[in-house]
C-alpha cells in the first residue's frame, strides 16, 4: 500500500461533517464581526438548515434556550469551522476585540453560492481542501487499491445478534457471545468474499477478540457462566468496534482512525467524488467506494475535470451526460425496481433503497442520480418514456420520532418523494433481465 501522505496530515481535519457550515459562518460573517454576535447568528442558521454534530441532518427543532452542554458543543463546532475557514483564507481574524471579516475569497465564495446553489459552493470548498490537504486524491487512490477487482469498494460490516437470528433476551451466558462471534465470523468472510474477492479467515480474530473481551470483565471464561446483562450494550459495541478496526486498518492497510476516514468520506459524498452509505438494502453495515478517478488524462465523455494536481495528474468526476446514458440510467432503474421488487413485493417500494442500489450498480454520486431521475420524471409526465413512474410521499422523516434524517428523500420536480413504482411492458421487463444475464 503506498503511503498515505497529503500536504497536510489527514488527521489534522477539523471535527465537522457539513460543507453547509462554510457557508454558514460566511453569511454570520458578512452581517457582523464581533465574536458573540456572529456565533448567535451561526447558531440560529444552523438551526435554519438543520445541522448536527453528526453526519446526519436534523429534524428535531432546537430548544430556544440550550443547555451549557449543547451551548458548548456549538462552540466547539463554531471555533472548529472559523479555524479552517482561516485556514483556507476564507475569513480573517481580528484581535482586539476578538472579531473577524471577510477575505476577498470570502466573498467571490458566497457568490458562488448565489449564483450556483449548495452543489458549485461544494465545490469551490472541494477545490481549497484539496489545496490544503490532497486527502480526496489520497482516498480515491487508496480505494482503488484496497479493492482493485471491486472497483474500491470498501466495506463495513456490521451484524448485531438480531441480525444473525439471535434474540437478545435468550442471550445469557458467555457462550450465547460466542456463538454470535462464530456466526458473525462465518458472515464476515462471506461478505469479504463476495464483495472483495478475496478469501481471508478470521478464526484467529475471533479469538483474539474473545479474549479482549474476557481479560476486560465482559465475558466469563467458562461458556456456561453468566454475564452481566448490564454489559449487553458495552458488549455488542465492542465487537462492532474491533471488527471496523479490523477491516480498516488490518484488511484495507489504512493507517489513520476511522473518525478521520468518516470525516473525509462524507465530506466527499456532499461533493459527489466519493459515495458513502449505511442503508443499503443488501447489505448490513456501511458501504464507501468512489464516483471519481485520478488519472493523467481520459477520452471518456463520463467523466467530468474537476481538479489539477501538481504532478499533472487530475481528478474526474464520474458525471455521465447524454442520451446513451439515460437509456443505461432507465434500464438500471427498471433492473433495479424488479430486484428490490422480488425482495418485497409490492407496487411502490423505497424511493431511497431504489437510489443506493442505482448509484452502486452505475457508480455514480446519489446528485447525479437525483438529476436523472428529475429528468427522466418529466419525460414520463409528458407521455414520452418508454416506461411510467408514479411518485408518491409515504410518511415524512419530520412525521416520525426520529431526531436525525438518516435516509434523505429525493427531490424530483421540486418536491420530496420517498416512495416509486414503475410499470412497465411485459416485453420491457424481459428486455432489461436479458441484459442483465448477458
Amino acid at each position: 500500500m503506498a503511503e498515505l501522505t497529503g500536504k497536510r496530515p489527514l488527521q489534522s481535519v477539523k471535527k465537522f461533517y457539513f460543507l453547509d457550515y462554510f457557508y454558514i459562518l460566511l453569511k454570520s460573517v458578512e452581517k457582523y464581526s464581533e465574536y458573540s454576535a456572529v456565533f448567535d447568528s451561526f447558531k440560529n442558521l444552523k438551526y435554519e438548515h438543520h445541522l448536527g454534530e453528526s453526519k446526519y441532518k436534523k429534524l428535531t427543532v432546537e430548544v430556544e434556550s440550550p443547555t451549557e452542554a449543547q451551548q458548548k458543543r456549538y462552540e466547539y463546532t463554531f471555533k472548529q469551522v472559523i479555524e479552517e475557514s482561516i485556514e483556507y483564507g476564507l475569513i480573517k481574524e481580528i484581535r482586539n476585540p476578538e472579531s473577524f471579516s471577510l477575505t476577498t475569497d470570502g466573498r467571490e465564495l458566497l457568490g458562488v453560492h448565489e449564483r450556483m446553489g449548495l452543489t458549485g459552493f461544494n465545490l469551490a470548498i472541494f477545490k481549497l481542501m484539496e489545496d490544503t490537504y490532497e486527502a480526496f486524491h489520497i482516498l480515491v487512490d487508496f480505494m482503488y487499491e484496497a479493492n482493485p477487482k471491486g472497483a474500491g469498494l470498501l466495506i463495513f460490516p456490521h451484524y448485531s445478534p438480531r441480525k444473525l437470528g439471535l434474540r437478545r433476551q435468550r442471550m445469557r451466558t458467555s457462550g450465547d457471545f460466542r456463538s454470535y462471534s462464530d456466526r458473525l465470523v462465518r458472515q464476515l468472510q462471506a461478505d469479504i468474499k463476495h464483495y472483495l474477492k478475496r478469501d481471508v479467515k478470521l478464526d484467529t480474530k475471533k479469538d483474539e477478540l474473545l479474549d479482549k473481551l474476557t481479560s476486560a470483565g465482559l465475558l466469563p471464561a467458562r461458556d456456561n457462566e453468566p454475564f452481566d446483562l448490564r454489559d449487553y450494550n458495552r458488549i455488542t459495541k465492542r465487537i462492532r468496534d474491533f471488527w471496523i478496526g479490523y477491516f480498516l486498518k488490518d484488511l484495507y492497510k489504512f493507517p489513520h482512525p476511522m473518525m478521520t476516514f468518516d470525516f473525509w468520506t462524507y465530506r466527499g459524498k456532499q461533493i459527489g467524488v466519493i459515495h458513502a452509505t449505511e442503508i443499503y438494502p443488501f447489505f448490513s453495515g456501511k458501504l464507501v467506494y468512489p464516483t471519481s478517478v485520478v488519472l493523467d488524462r481520459t477520452n471518456s465523455q463520463d467523466f467530468r475535470d474537476v481538479y489539477k494536481y501538481n504532478d499533472g495528474r487530475r481528478m474526474f468526476l464520474h458525471a455521465p451526460r447524454g442520451d446513451a446514458f439515460q437509456e443505461d440510467f432507465v434500464d438500471t432503474l427498471l433492473r433495479e425496481y424488479l430486484s428490490l421488487r422480488r425482495v418485497n413485493p409490492n407496487y411502490f417500494i423505497s424511493l431511497v433503497s431504489l437510489r443506493e442500489t442505482v448509484c452502486y450498480s452505475l457508480k455514480i454520486s446519489w446528485q447525479t442520480f437525483g438529476e436523472y431521475l428529475d429528468k427522466v420524471y418529466r419525460l414520463n409526465l409528458l407521455g414520452q418514456l418508454r416506461i411510467r413512474i408514479a411518485l408518491e410521499v409515504d410518511k415524512l422523516p419530520e412525521e416520525t420520532k426520529a431526531t436525525y434524517l438518516k435516509q434523505e428523500p429525493v427531490k424530483v420536480h421540486g418536491s420530496y418523494r420517498n416512495i416509486i413504482a414503475i410499470d412497465v411492458t411485459k416485453g420491457e421487463e424481459n428486455r432489461v433481465q436479458a441484459i442483465t444475464k448477458a
